[in-house]
């Protein structure tokens, strides 16, 4: 079975962004069998200049724009748009610092995980 991380990043090398400003997430897809972590994509998503007035239609834009991924890893994450992504299904993570350093952890972590998204 694979699983996708969405990573808010600037520089493709650490988790730098906030869910909601962050307009680019790299895309890495996991293989529960292998380990194996593999770059998929860096996409564009809506996003917001401040972090203070999230408009629920951005971040909703944002979260479809998601869709095919079961983790969003980013530096930080406003309290409303947590809830929506847990609500729609997603598990938001919290970290800063080395992607590969937090890909080794969540690898570890969801080893043997089944991932299932409600319609």
């Amino acid at each position: 079975m694979k699983y996708r991380v969405a990573i808010g990043t600037s520089d493709g090398k650490n988790i730098t962004e906030h869910f909601g400003t962050c307009g680019r997430f790299q895309i890495i897809e996991i293989s529960q069998e292998s380990d194996e972590a593999v770059l998929i994509e860096n996409r564009i998503t809506a996003h917001q200049e401040q972090c203070r007035s999230h408009l629920d239609d951005n971040i909703i834009e944002k979260i479809k724009a998601l869709n095919d991924c079961q983790i969003i890893l980013i530096k930080q994450i406003g309290g409303k748009s947590e809830k929506l992504l847990i609500h729609y299904g997603f598990i938001p993570l919290t970290n800063s610092g080395s992607i590969d350093k937090a890909m080794l952890k969540i690898i570890k972590f969801y080893k043997n995980q089944i991932f299932k998204r409600e319609e």
